[in-house]
């Protein structure tokens, strides 16, 4: 699903002279670490990064929803992330997904015995605890998209799906445009 979406998302910024997208792995069929993705990211000096995830429940297949997570309060490019999280957010629910947490964003930290804090996008309390590390070493704008859960069969049949994984670029490409300022392609 991360895959395609992702695969998806690319096509679509290639068509648009306004972008010029990279990947931050070099093929799906191996696993990188998120420090190796996001020192790759850097060296291609980017302006903006999205990383695209799939939720998941071990205890429920009830949970649902989609949530975004941006750089959290205090760090260098908290507020832009923040900024195209509300817009990442908008463009999902627009396109049909129920957001979690508040208005869909949430921060994550890990405690020293690496368990995962939540807070709400209100809570701008700035902690000394780390996040994930793709958005920690980030040196850009970074926000890290759960798009639906996995575990849940009516999330997966609405946005994890052939059409689901379009609808869910689509959204994305949009939130993109309108963080840069630039009209959409139609089509």
């Amino acid at each position: 699903m991360t895959a395609a979406t992702a695969q998806a998302l690319i096509r679509l910024l290639e068509n648009d002279e306004n972008f010029i997208p990279v990947e931050t792995r070099e093929s799906y069929d191996s696993t990188a670490a998120p420090i190796e993705r996001a020192e790759y990211a850097n060296r291609q000096n980017p302006d903006l990064l999205l990383s695209i995830h799939g939720n998941s429940s071990p205890n429920s297949t009830e949970a649902s929803g989609f949530e975004c997570y941006p750089v959290t309060p205090g760090r260098t490019w908290h507020t832009e992330s923040l900024t195209f999280a509300q817009k990442l957010a908008s463009e999902m629910e627009a396109a049909g997904n129920s957001l979690r947490g508040q208005g869909g964003i949430r921060y994550l930290y890990y405690n020293e015995e690496n368990e995962k804090i939540l807070a709400e996008a209100n809570n701008t309390q700035i902690r000394e605890e780390g996040t994930f590390t793709i958005l920690e070493e980030a040196e850009c704008p970074a926000v890290l998209v759960e798009q639906c859960f996995v575990t849940n069969a009516d999330d997966v049949d609405r946005f994890g799906d052939a059409d689901g994984v379009e609808r869910a670029a689509q959204a994305y490409y949009r939130a993109i445009c309108n963080y840069f300022g630039v009209a959409p392609l139609e089509g």
